[in-house]
C-alpha cells in the first residue's frame, strides 16, 4: 500500500544490510526495533514533540508496550520501506504504529507501540496534555489488528535462559538500559539451533521498571505451548522484572 503524502507519516527506504542481519539471513529483531526507535524520534521531533522538546521541560519519552504482526521479514539484501506514524492516545498512552512494505509495496509486518511522556526528576507518567495538538495524529490507519496488551507472568517453568550484565553502551541518553538490549538479550538466550528455526509470527513486549549500567539481569524463557514463548528478564538484585516478551511463532 502507499502511505498518504501527510505530516502525520514519515517514510523512509532501507536496506537489509550485513550489520543488520543475524544468522538466518533476515533483518534481526533487535535490528528492527532500533528502527523502529529512529523514526520514532525522528518523526516527533519534525513534529515539534521530540527529545530536545520534552527535555527542555524536564520530561522524556518511554516505551511502555509493542506489538508486532509478522507475515515475512526482510532479507539480507533486500529494500524495503518503513512507515511511521502516531495512532491516537489510550490512557496516558501516546500511540505509534509502524508498517514495513516489501519494494513493490507488500505490508511485510506490522506494528504499534505504546509510549509515556515521564517527569525526569520523579520519574511518574504525566499526562497528555497537549500530545493531539502538537502531533498530526492519524487514527483512520492502524498497523496492528489490536494494541498493545498488558502481558501474562509465564505460567510454565522455566526451559533455558542467560545472564547478562548492562554495560556503558546499553545505557541510553536517559540513563537507563536502551529497550533495544532487552529484545537483543531476549533473543540471545534462545540456543542457536533453535532461534534458526524460530519463525516469529507476533511478538508483545512490555517494558515494566528502568534498568541502569552494571545491573545484573537473569533472562529466563518459558514455553508456553508448541508456538508460544515468554520470556522475563528480572535483575538480581532486588528481584525486579524489568521486561516481559510473548513470541508466538508459525507453526
Amino acid at each position: 500500500m502507499m502511505f498518504p503524502q501527510s505530516k502525520a507519516f514519515l517514510v523512509k527506504e532501507y536496506k537489509a544490510s550485513s550489520f543488520h542481519s543475524d544468522c538466518t539471513g533476515r533483518l534481526s529483531l533487535p535490528a528492527l526495533f532500533s528502527l523502529f526507535q529512529e523514526m520514532a524520534w525522528e518523526h516527533a521531533t519534525l513534529n515539534n514533540f521530540g527529545y530536545e522538546h520534552l527535555h527542555s521541560d524536564g520530561l522524556f519519552w518511554a516505551l511502555s508496550r509493542v506489538r508486532v504482526e509478522i507475515q515475512n521479514i526482510p532479507k539480507w539484501g533486500e529494500q524495503f520501506t518503513l512507515a511511521t506514524w502516531a495512532s491516537g492516545t489510550e490512557g496516558l498512552f501516546a500511540l505509534r504504529d509502524y508498517q514495513v512494505n516489501s519494494s513493490d509495496g507488500k505490508k511485510l509486518l506490522g506494528a504499534t507501540s505504546s509510549w509515556l511522556i515521564v517527569d525526569m526528576k520523579t520519574r511518574r507518567p504525566q499526562r497528555l496534555v497537549s500530545f493531539k495538538e502538537t502531533i498530526t495524529v492519524d487514527e483512520s490507519l492502524r498497523a496492528t489488528s489490536a494494541n498493545a496488551q498488558k502481558i501474562p507472568n509465564p505460567s510454565s517453568q522455566m526451559a533455558f535462559g542467560i545472564e547478562v550484565n548492562a554495560r556503558n553502551l546499553d545505557i541510553d541518553v536517559n540513563g537507563h538500559i536502551n529497550n533495544t538490549k532487552y529484545i537483543e538479550w531476549a533473543v540471545n538466550a534462545f540456543p542457536l539451533k533453535l532461534y534458526r528455526d524460530l519463525n516469529v509470527k507476533e511478538m508483545e513486549i512490555n517494558f515494566l521498571a528502568e534498568g541502569f549500567c552494571n545491573d545484573s539481569l537473569r533472562v529466563m524463557v518459558h514455553q508456553e505451548s508448541q508456538q508460544q514463548y515468554s520470556i522475563a528478564l528480572t535483575r538480581n538484585s532486588d528481584s525486579r522484572q524489568l521486561t516481559l516478551l510473548q513470541l508466538t511463532t508459525y507453526t
